[in-house]
This record gives structure tokens, C-alpha cells and sequence, in this order.
């Protein structure tokens, strides 16, 4: 305890910047505690792992945490690919829930970082989980920080998460090796947790009216936005973080529940006056707060107050024209779908890999009279074949070893009333067509272990990146499942063929919250040049990362990654006009793979980690380098 006490030493601090001190500062009272608790600095890498039975009730209690972490876990994992991280989701116990990504460890202490392990305070020490859920505020924690001698091989940086009303339920974390730092980690993870605690206040809370606000007009829409929910007597019923820090109040839940706050005590105008703005989408106006600060705000009805009305299928239809973007493919298909909106027509989308088919796909749900139903989709491809029956079609109670006690509604039945959507359905095993194709015939499915047939109504999408007619032809897919989803075909465009990639990137950056951000012409010409293997979902990815990495500064080439420059070296259909500014890039990367041979005296594992390369691409490059 001596030693970490002398290493932040108040006469070292001032020399830090405001974060890292205050992370210092929590370290060292995370440390203190675990002094007074007598934690065991020595006990076992796989003691505190919890029983499977409890995992599962645990995965049970957190099911819609997890569907609404688990595509940011996805983008995370994505963003920091090569580099050994290890993506985790913890409950508010600090029990590991998930984990995505590689591995970053072996033996003892890769146990520890499995499903069911727990990373609390009082059973690991100092640790990024742990001490996070204490503080309740992100922190990194290095190597020997950890306050377990076995954890000093670590680097692992977390945040908390809370759902609406201040209620913490969650971190999010990544850990990597420690002589593999990664400088923008925490920054990542935190962009990550917000998205996260956006997707959990939208779905768990409820009221009437939404007030959206913000001091800076250009915010309100994003991820930053102060959202209030109110009853339709003015009455405070939620509020997210952001728009708590504007207020400068905690108001958790115990505040709203021992004392009622109304639209008027918090902003200089009556809840009459206010209502009879109107509720536009796109009406923005000042308002102020009590103290007389001054905001921006809009006002929007939440589903649960929306009315049935003839005109609401015309309002809806915004999403698919946000996704007009200018490129004539893209509109094509979307004036396609317009045409066959809510005629019962089944919709099949064809794209590559990240070319946005769910994200098309949810445009349409939206667009029609079933926006108000669920939006159910299943990846077919990411289901074991053992598993996705039953996930398709349910089960009874007793159907199968290890089914729940009570059955489970399967996906099929969830989407009544709403949408299904079908992704990768090329992928869907021979025996599981015969059975769809009966139900898509009959509206109707009869769940596992069970002799009752269910009626069912869903408009369904299907999405694919294959050539289903060459499937249909080899025998591995059924001709009759083919036609019978093949209402109508559209084709969603690569990037590489979109003519809009400007104003692609724009809508992007606003999603982002990044409105402000430029980008270095240099760096445009490249996109525009660029294959774009992973298309949307990778530009998506790539713009994000550079918007942390850049931090507010003009987004340029030390902001990309290298092994999305590598695509550009390696890519034979990358136009001439690029080359004068790949020779600049090469000379840049060429120069960096020199001096981190230097640094690692030539360990290639060493060196790939550090430039955050596969060893293949390595080798390729010391080959065309003469350094192999």
C-alpha cells in the first residue's frame, strides 16, 4: 500500500490532467478499501465464479439489458479488432454477463474474465469492474494498479451503466494485455455506454411528452440530448443523465418518488403555454429554465399517448426518406418498397456483408401501420441449427432437456401484430424451411412440444448477402420458401458503387453527435477511392473511431486505422487518380512498421500488436520492405 501511495503522491498529481487524476484518486481509494476489508491480494484466479444454474438466472433477471448491450458490444468489438481485447458486460453485482472478442489471457486468469465470474471489489480488489460499480464513474485501471498481484498482466478500462432515473445496472469494459495499451480505450467505451443508456431509457420507461433539450441547438437529436418524459398532466415521470447534469439535479428515483416535480418548477413557462407549441418533430424553440439559463428544446408524443390517425403512415415514412441519401439505387428500392407498403407483400433484401439490410429493413417496419408492434429479428446464421427452432417456433414446458419451466414464446409469436425479420436466411437449414414455409402458408405455428396451433399475423422481411437462386439450384435451398418471400426483391447497393458517400458520411457524423467535426480533404479523397469491404457498417466504424481519436481536432490520416490503410495497399481495384496520395500513406506506414521493428527488436507478434495488424499483412509488408 506504501508504494501505490508514494506513486500518486500529491506532489505527483498536479502534473496530471483532470481526469487522470481523478482516476488516481479513485485508485487509491479503491485500494484503501480493500486494505480495511482484508481482501487477499494472492487468493485464486477462479475462486468467485458463480454456478451455471445462477448464471442463467442472472442472463434470466438482465434480458433486456443485454438485448440492447449486445449490439454495442458488437460495434465495440468491431472497432478494436487485432488487437486482443476482450469486450465484457457485467452486472450491477460486477458478475460477467458476456463477453465478445479475443482472448487476452491464458490459464487462472483467463478463467476470471468468463461468463459467471465476479470482478466486485470486495472479491478482486481494485479492478476497472469492481471499482467502477463503486465510484460510479468510468476508470482504467494499469497493470500493478490492480490491487491482484495476478491482474498486473492487465489493462482494462470501464464504465457504469444506468438505465433511467440514475439506477446503475451494468458496466462495460474492455481488457486487453497490459503491454498492449490501447490510448483511446476508455474514450471508446464510453461513447459505447452512452448509446447503451440511450437504448435502455427508451425502452423502460414511459410518459406521455418528450421534452428534448440542450444549450446548443446542434445537439438536440443526439446522444447528448436532455430528454424529460412528462404526463399529460405536466407531472415528471423520467429523466435521462444528460438532461439530470443540464438540470444540475441527481432526480434518481427516490427524489421523483418523495417529491413530485412538475413541468413548471423546472422551466420559466406554464404546461399550457408549452402544450400549445405543439408537438413537432422538427419545431425547435427556446426555452428556459427556472434559473433563466437558456435552452433549446422540441417536444415530441411518446408512442403510448399517439393516437391511431390516417396521417401517421405519411409521418412515419420519414425514416426511409432519412435513408435517401441521393444514390439512385438506394432511392429505387426505397420508392419500391413505398409501393408495396402494408399490402402484405413479403419484402427480400439483397446486399452484401454491412451494406445496411437491417438497418433498411427496420425503415420499412417503421414506415407502416405495424410500427407500433414489435420489430422481431433473427439472425439465421448465428444460431447453432440445435437452437434455432426452438427459438423460431417456441416450446412447451418439458419439450426438450434444459427448456425453461414454463415454455418460451418463440420469435414468431413475438412478432404478431408487428414485423419479422429474417437476416441471413440463406443460411437457414434445410429442415427449418419445410417448417417456415407451413407457417408462412397456414398464419399460423404450432411451438415446440405442443399439439395447438397459434394464429399469426407479421409482415415479413427477409435479408441476405447469397445468391438464393444459385442455393435454390444446388438443392440447399427450397425453391417453394423461395417464391414464397420473394414478393419483392430489392437490391441494396455496396459502398463502393453509392453515389452519395458526402452526404453519407454527414448523416453519420450526426449520429455520431460530431456535426462539428471536419475531415481533412486528404482523408475524403481516400474514402472516395477506398473498397470499402465491410461497406456501410465498416464506414460507420472507421468515422466513429476517427471522431474519438481526433477528440474534437480536424479528422486526418493519423486518425485511421492501419488496417483499414492496409485494405487500400493490398486492393487491386483502388483507381490510378489515388496513387500520389497512397505513396504519401505507404511512406507514412512503411515508416512506422521501421521504428516498431526497432522498438520490439524485431518480435513480430510484438510489432503486429503495437501497429494493430494481423501477422499476415506483417509479413507481407517486411517482405515488400526487404525486412523479412
Amino acid at each position: 500500500m506504501s508504494k501505490f501511495s508514494q506513486s500518486t503522491s500529491q506532489s505527483a498529481l498536479p502534473a496530471m490532467r483532470d481526469d487522470q487524476l481523478a482516476i488516481a484518486e479513485a485508485i487509491e481509494r479503491s485500494w484503501r478499501r480493500c486494505m480495511v476489508k482484508g481482501v487477499d491480494e494472492q487468493a485464486p484466479a477462479h475462486d468467485q465464479i458463480i454456478t451455471a444454474q445462477e448464471l442463467t438466472q442472472r442472463l434470466e433477471k438482465n434480458r433486456l439489458l443485454l438485448a440492447h448491450a449486445e449490439p454495442e458490444m458488437l460495434t465495440l468489438s468491431e472497432q478494436i479488432a487485432h488487437t486482443r481485447s476482450l469486450v465484457i458486460l457485467t452486472d450491477n453485482e460486477g458478475v460477467i454477463l458476456r463477453t465478445m472478442g479475443e482472448g487476452v489471457a491464458q490459464g487462472d486468469v483467463r478463467a476470471s474474465l468468463l461468463p459467471g465470474a465476479s470482478w466486485s471489489e470486495e472479491h478482486r480488489g481494485t479492478n476497472a469492474i469492481g471499482t467502477a460499480l463503486v465510484e460510479r464513474a468510468p476508470i482504467s485501471v494499469q497493470g500493478a494498479e490492480h490491487f491482484m498481484a495476478y491482474h498486473h498482466s492487465l489493462s482494462c478500462s470501464a464504465v457504469p451503466i444506468f438505465a433511467a432515473n440514475n439506477q446503475l445496472v451494468a458496466t462495460l469494459d474492455v481488457s486487453n494485455d497490459l503491454n498492449q495499451p490501447q490510448q483511446h480505450t476508455l474514450a471508446l467505451v464510453k461513447m459505447a455506454a452512452q448509446m447503451v443508456e440511450n437504448r435502455l431509457f427508451h425502452a423502460m420507461v414511459e410518459g406521455d411528452i418528450g421534452v428534448h433539450f440542450h444549450a446548443r441547438p446542434e445537439f438536440i437529436g443526439t446522444l447528448w440530448e436532455g430528454l424529460a418524459l412528462f404526463d399529460d398532466t405536466g407531472l415528471l415521470r423520467a429523466i435521462n443523465r444528460s438532461g439530470q447534469f443540464q438540470f444540475g439535479l441527481p432526480l434518481d428515483e427516490d427524489v421523483l418518488a418523495s417529491r413530485p416535480v412538475k413541468f413548471d418548477d423546472i422551466f420559466d413557462e406554464s404546461w399550457l403555454a408549452f402544450k400549445q407549441r405543439g408537438l413537432g418533430a422538427d419545431l425547435l424553440f427556446p426555452l428556459r429554465l427556472r434559473n433563466g439559463a437558456p435552452l433549446f428544446a422540441r417536444a415530441s408524443a411518446r408512442a403510448s399517448s399517439r393516437k391511431p390517425a390516417m396521417t401517421q403512415p405519411r409521418e412515419s415514412a420519414a425514416s426511409l426518406e432519412l435513408l435517401d441519401s441521393g444514390d439512385p439505387q438506394l432511392k429505387l428500392a426505397i420508392t419500391q418498397v413505398k409501393q408495396v407498403l402494408n399490402r402484405e407483400i413479403p419484402v427480400l433484401v439483397l446486399g452484401e456483408t454491412g451494406a445496411g439490410k437491417e438497418l433498411f429493413s427496420r425503415a420499412i417496419h417503421d414506415a407502416s401501420t405495424r410500427r407500433e408492434r414489435p420489430f422481431i429479428a433473427v439472425n439465421c446464421a448465428a444460431l447453432p441449427e440445435g437452437l434455432i427452432e426452438a427459438e423460431l417456433f417456441g416450446y412447451e414446458e418439458g419439450a426438450y432437456t434444459g427448456a425453461k419451466r414454463k415454455g418460451n414464446l418463440g420469435k414468431i409469436q413475438q412478432a404478431d401484430g408487428g414485423t419479422l425479420f429474417l437476416d441471413e436466411i440463406g443460411d437457414m437449414p434445410l429442415s427449418l424451411q419445410a417448417r417456415l414455409l407451413r407457417v408462412l402458408q397456414e398464419r399460423s405455428v404450432t411451438p415446440l412440444g405442443s399439439s395447438k396451433s397459434i394464429p399469426v399475423n407479421f409482415m415479413l422481411i427477409s435479408a441476405t448477402n447469397q445468391k438464393l437462386k444459385d442455393k435454390v439450384a444446388s438443392g440447399e435451398f427450397r425453391s417453394d420458401l423461395y417464391y414464397r418471400i420473394n414478393g419483392l426483391t430489392v437490391q441494396l447497393p455496396a459502398l463502393r458503387q453509392r453515389k452519395d458517400l458526402q452526404r453519407l458520411i454527414s448523416l453519420i457524423l450526426q449520429v455520431e453527435q460530431a456535426t462539428n467535426s471536419d475531415i481533412d480533404t486528404e482523408v475524403m479523397a481516400l474514402f472516395a477511392r477506398h473498397p470499402w469491404p465491410g461497406n456501410v457498417r465498416q464506414l460507420h466504424n472507421v468515422l466513429r473511431t476517427a471522431v474519438a481519436l481526433a477528440d474534437g481536432a480536424l479528422i486526418g490520416l493519423q486518425h485511421l486505422t492501419q488496417d483499414f490503410l492496409d485494405e487500400l495497399y493490398i486492393d487491386a481495384t483502388v483507381e490510378p487518380l489515388a496513387a500520389p496520395m497512397l505513396m504519401t500513406l505507404k511512406a507514412q506506414s512503411d515508416e512506422a512498421i521501421r521504428l516498431a521493428m526497432q522498438q520490439q527488436a524485431g518480435n513480430i507478434s510484438a510489432v503486429a500488436r503495437q501497429l494493430g495488424m494481423s501477422r499476415n499483412t506483417l509479413y507481407r509488408r517486411l517482405k515488400a520492405l526487404n525486412l523479412s
